[in-house]
């Protein structure tokens, strides 16, 4: 393979978004466009020697080793310019008294109106069932909330939705029942013809993110941690990031559950957190945590030559109650919605 075959190969990824779609476009099987891919990154990635004749010597042989997330990871691939352009939503607790669909339809109206094809959902799409919640759920059942979750999530033509699932509230029917909830939704939502609904794994899923222009890659953590909100907004996710080694570090990480949101750097990582789509319920009123409704419109600029990413641009869409109202929880009955607006 040649370096200008080499190049529109990754070109083609890059138009089609991913190797599944480069594959069908181009009539391959995904693993043949995957090995291809692979191939081509390799050539790009490998040094350009001059018209010399004579061979240059040989680095002595070193071991080569990968991050230990590695296997398993999705791929993403960069725009032309080096940059990648997508949406981020957490926590929408669909199957709640307290969703909020007007906010998940509003922000995927402005992700679309931005040009995004992708947005990535950092677990709890369903509220789950549980003891303390029964009663302030619109939807009982795991069938139901899932079939509910299809019927009602935000699809937008171009956009494709790639989602882990929590430990807690939809991992609450995996930890009872031992379902793969993750695969379980994939499979309902295509029951109801979504294709826009991707499954990314159980708790935690890595996205390679490879520039377009030559082959390089970065590792974007996409996680629903567990455990309750710190008293400073970046000291949950600060924790995480200094238990990980260092071959277990990613370049950015997106971290839903805490239902706060929140931009930083950490020991190098860009990290995330992007709020949620839900009105504080009776359980957070009681232990004092406070609700950040909104989601998040990210820009990532990549460095082509090492694949490090050099940039990152967080644009917030908060959401804010609009006036005080009455009936604002309750376990008997429906509760108050209020209007609320950027």
């Amino acid at each position: 393979m040649t370096r200008e075959e080499a190049k529109a190969i990754l070109n083609m990824i890059s138009e089609g978004g991913s190797i599944s779609d480069a594959a069908l476009k181009a009539g391959l099987a995904r693993s043949t466009m995957s090995e291809r891919a692979k191939k081509a990154r390799a050539i790009l990635a490998a040094p350009v020697h001059g018209p010399s004749k004579t061979k240059p010597p040989e680095a002595p042989a070193q071991h080569s080793y990968e991050p230990s997330f590695v296997g398993g990871t999705t791929e993403y691939m960069s725009r032309k310019d080096n940059s990648y352009h997508f949406g981020v939503v957490s926590d929408n607790h669909l199957g709640s008294k307290y969703e909020r669909l007007d906010v998940l339809n509003e922000l995927y109206d402005i992700f679309s109106l931005s040009g995004v094809d992708r947005v990535y959902n950092a677990g709890n799409w369903i509220e789950g069932e549980s003891r303390f919640n029964h009663h302030e759920l619109l939807v009982h059942g795991m069938d139901a909330q899932v079939i509910y979750l299809a019927k009602n999530y935000p699809e937008r033509q171009g956009i494709t939705t790639y989602a882990v699932s929590g430990d807690d509230h939809e991992g609450w029917y995996a930890q009872r029942e031992g379902v793969d909830i993750g695969k379980y939704a994939e499979s309902t939502m295509r029951q109801f013809g979504r294709l826009d609904w991707v499954n990314l794994g159980y708790m935690e899923a890595h996205v390679r993110l490879v520039n377009a222009n030559s082959g390089k890659s970065a590792i974007m953590a996409v996680v629903h941690p567990g455990g309750g909100s710190a008293y400073a907004l970046s000291y949950a996710v600060q924790k995480i990031i200094e238990s990980l080694e260092g071959g277990q570090k990613p370049a950015v990480g997106i971290y839903g559950h805490y239902h706060k949101m929140w931009a930083g750097n950490i020991r190098n990582v860009w990290c995330l957190q992007p709020g949620f789509t839900k009105d504080q319920d009776s359980f957070m009123r009681k232990k004092r945590l406070e609700a950040h409704v909104g989601g998040v419109l990210v820009t990532l600029g990549q460095d082509p030559e090492s694949g490090a990413i050099t940039e990152f641009l967080p644009n917030m869409k908060r959401y804010f109650a609009r006036g005080f109202y009455d009936g604002r929880w309750s376990h008997s009955g429906n509760v108050a919605l209020p209007d609320r607006g950027i």
